[in-house]
C-alpha cells in the first residue's frame, strides 16, 4: 500500500509539474495579461487537449480488444476519429483566434501607455515652453521698465504749464519725490493733493505717463498669461519689489486720477495688492491720511477705491494686501456702517 501511495503522489507530482511546464510555455506564447485572461486561456486549452487525448485512447482501447465493445472496423475508427478531431481542431482554431485577440489587447494596452507618457511628456515640455517664453517677456519688460525709470527728469526745462515751486532738478527714481513736493499739502484742504496731481497729470504727462503706461502693460501681460494663479501672484510680486515707497504713493494718485482711464489701471492695483508696501500713515485726531515719507495727505474716501467689499462687510479684494494701517482702520469700513444702521434701526 505504501508503495502504491508514493507511486500516486509521484504520478500527481509529475502531472502537477507537466501542467505548469506548459502553462509557462502557452503564457510565453500568448503573453501574460494583468488580469486572469491568460489563465482561463489556458484552462480551455488544457480541457479541449485532454478531452481530445481521452477520446482517442477510448476509442483505440475499444479497437485494440482492452475494453467491451461490439467488433469495430478500421474504417469506422478513422470515420470516428476523423469524426471527433474536426470539432475538436476546428475549436483549437478558435482558441487560437481567441489568443490573437488577447495578444491584440495587450499591444494596444502597451501602445495606449506610450502614447499617454508620451502625451503628459509633450504636455510637460510644451508647459515649460510656455513658461520660457513668459519669464522671457516678463525680464524684457522689467528690463525697459527700469530703462524708463533711469531716464526720468524733472526739472524747469521740461514742466510746460506748471511751476516747479521748489526749483528742483532730479532724475530717474527721484523724481516721484519731486512730483510729491510739487504737489505739496493743504491741511485744511485735505483733496488738495489729488487736485493737484489732476492738474499735473493734464499739463505735465509727458514727465512719468509714459511710466505708468509700461507699469500698466507689465500687469496687464501678468494678468492675461496663460499661468496659474499662483505664479500670477509670485511675478506681481516681483514687479511690486522694484517700486519705492515714493513711486507707489505717486501710483495711488495716479489710478484714481479721472483722466487716467475708467478704472482699468486701478483694477488690476486691487487684483496683485501692489500697494501692500505704501507708507499709510493715519492721525489720531484727524480723519486724514499720509502718504509716503513725506507729509501728502489723502482721505478715507479716496482710500476705499482700492478696496472692494463683501455683503457681509468683509474684504473681497485690496490693493493694500496685508498693510497693517489698511487693516486697522480701512477693512471695518462696511461693518462699521452696518453696526451703525442696526443701532439706528434699534
Amino acid at each position: 500500500m505504501a508503495n502504491i501511495k508514493n507511486v500516486y503522489l509521484w504520478i500527481m507530482k509529475f502531472i502537477r509539474s507537466l501542467d505548469e511546464a506548459v502553462c509557462e510555455q502557452f503564457e510565453s506564447v500568448v503573453g501574460k495579461s494583468n488580469d486572469d485572461t491568460t489563465k482561463n486561456l489556458y484552462k480551455i486549452f488544457r480541457f479541449a487537449l485532454i478531452a481530445s487525448l481521452i477520446v482517442f485512447l477510448v476509442n483505440l482501447l475499444l479497437r485494440a480488444g482492452f475494453l467491451p465493445s461490439s467488433d469495430w472496423k478500421l474504417g469506422e475508427f478513422g470515420d470516428f476519429f476523423g469524426g471527433i478531431l474536426n470539432p475538436i481542431l476546428t475549436f483549437l482554431m478558435f482558441i487560437g483566434l481567441i489568443i490573437t485577440i488577447v495578444v491584440q489587447k495587450t499591444e494596444l494596452a502597451l501602445a495606449r501607455e506610450e502614447f499617454s507618457r508620451t502625451a503628459s511628456s509633450l504636455h510637460e515640455q510644451s508647459q515649460s515652453s510656455k513658461k520660457q517664453v513668459f519669464e522671457t517677456t516678463f525680464f524684457n519688460l522689467l528690463k525697459i521698465h527700469s530703462e524708463t525709470l533711469e531716464s526720468l527728469k524733472f526739472n524747469d526745462k521740461l514742466l510746460c504749464c506748471a511751476l516747479n515751486v521748489n526749483t528742483e532738478d532730479t532724475v530717474g527714481r527721484a523724481v516721484f519725490s519731486s512730483i510729491l513736493s510739487w504737489m505739496g499739502t493743504d491741511e485744511d484742504d485735505m483733496k488738495k493733493s489729488i487736485e493737484n496731481y489732476k492738474s499735473f497729470q493734464d499739463t505735465e504727462n509727458h514727465i512719468v505717463g509714459h511710466y505708468f503706461r509700461g507699469l500698466y502693460q507689465i500687469l496687464k501681460f501678468i494678468d492675461y498669461s496663460d499661468i496659474t494663479k499662483d505664479a500670477k501672484e509670485n511675478y506681481s510680486r516681483i514687479l511690486r519689489a522694484q517700486l519705492s515707497t515714493d513711486e507707489l504713493a505717486v501710483l495711488y494718485f495716479n489710478c484714481i486720477c479721472t483722466s487716467v482711464d475708467s478704472g482699468q489701471f486701478r483694477n488690476l492695483l486691487i487684483e496683485f495688492k501692489m500697494l501692500e508696501h505704501l507708507k499709510l500713515g493715519k492721525e489720531d485726531f484727524w480723519k486724514r491720511f499720509t502718504l509716503s515719507s513725506q507729509v501728502i495727505y489723502t482721505v478715507k474716501e479716496d482710500l476705499l477705491k482700492y478696496i472692494e467689499f463683501n455683503d457681509d462687510g468683509t474684504v473681497k479684494r485690496s490693493a493694500f494686501g496685508s498693510n497693517a494701517v489698511a487693516s486697522s482702520h480701512l477693512y471695518t469700513h462696511n461693518k462699521s456702517i452696518q453696526q451703525t444702521a442696526i443701532s439706528a434701526a434699534d
